[in-house]
């Protein structure tokens, strides 16, 4: 049975040195084994930068906050950027509350998303 409610899509694009994923709908139990296998497929195929488009991202559960983390250690691991960007103001407000916010980078725009970490940190 197909629950249109809990709908969940991603789409890629290829930018220089990485990739954009944008993520769109609800991030939850539901779509986070899907959500986990695109995510840490990008980190192991070798990208420098994961850049996470959070702009059409209309709610995160728990199960989701444990996607986000799960790919944030292993692009550690993998010596992989991950990016986040266009937080929506309740996607924000959770992050914020968990302390996530200070873990992740996380930028207003794509254009401080793509680039260089230390720059983005001062433009953030």
């Amino acid at each position: 049975m197909n629950n249109s409610k809990h709908h969940f899509t991603t789409d890629f694009m290829p930018v220089e040195n990485g990739i954009i994923l944008s993520i769109k709908g609800e991030l939850d139990a539901s779509s986070s084994l899907m959500a986990i296998n695109i995510m840490e497929s990008m980190v192991l195929s070798g990208a420098g930068n994961l850049i996470l488009d959070c702009s059409q991202l209309s709610y995160i559960s728990s199960a989701g906050i444990g996607v986000i983390l799960s790919v944030y250690h292993l692009s550690l691991e993998k010596h992989t950027l991950l990016t986040l960007f266009g937080l929506q103001p309740q996607v924000k407000e959770l992050f914020e509350a968990l302390g996530i916010d200070n873990l992740l980078r996380i930028t207003l725009t794509k254009e401080a998303a793509m680039l260089p970490s230390a720059v983005a940190s001062r433009l953030a």
